[in-house]
């Protein structure tokens, strides 16, 4: 989603005039969107199950977990794999995607001369798309910061499964797991921020 939406941007403000955002090309999108989150959750359809834990205090918890192919979290082969493919989809390509098109937009912003005296029009409207650009670029520089640390738990896990025996590992994952769904809540604290500067 963020890729398309930075696309997006990326071609009003580098390409404007062939800037043209079809209806057929907008629900194009949208089908690949939902064909690719849905693949990438048929791991979890096919290999979740629960599990009864029984406490000393004689409470009991039903657990919900991935028993894959090749045993549990840490120690599967193919639950590491999954998380580098995971990792790559979900936070590498998006962040060199929205680097590269940031890097081209910045460059043609803010290294573009004009021929001749610009009109007040036209310095109003490069300084405007300079604002979204910088935005964007906060964006995407928090969308790393928030996402880095659950992406790394899960393959530092998988070669350090001692870490998982440790008395504070929920703790961590759950700051982990809590920065990064964090991201969503800050996107449009950023937005409004930014538009009222």
């Amino acid at each position: 989603t963020k890729i398309s939406f930075f696309f997006c941007r990326y071609m009003a403000i580098v390409r404007p005039l062939q800037h043209s955002l079809s209806k057929r090309r907008a629900r194009l999108a949208l089908v690949v969107i939902w064909l690719a989150s849905g693949l990438l959750a048929v791991p979890c359809l096919l290999y979740s199950t629960t599990m009864t834990r029984r406490y000393a205090n004689e409470q009991t918890r039903i657990l919900c977990y991935m028993q894959w192919p090749d045993g549990r979290y840490p120690t599967s082969m193919t639950e590491y794999m999954y998380n580098l493919v995971f990792l790559g989809l979900t936070y590498l390509v998006p962040v060199i995607a929205m680097a590269v098109c940031y890097t081209l937009m910045g460059r043609e912003l803010w290294g573009s001369r004009s021929i001749g005296e610009l009109t007040q029009r036209q310095v109003d409207s490069i300084k405007s798309k300079r604002k979204v650009v910088r935005m964007f670029v906060i964006v995407v520089s928090i969308f790393a910061f928030c996402w880095l640390p659950y992406h790394g738990y899960f393959i530092y896990a998988y070669h350090n499964n001692s870490i998982v025996a440790s008395s504070y590992v929920q703790h961590m994952y759950l700051a982990f797991y809590w920065l990064a769904m964090s991201n969503a809540m800050v996107n449009p604290l950023i937005y409004y921020w930014m538009n009222n500067r």
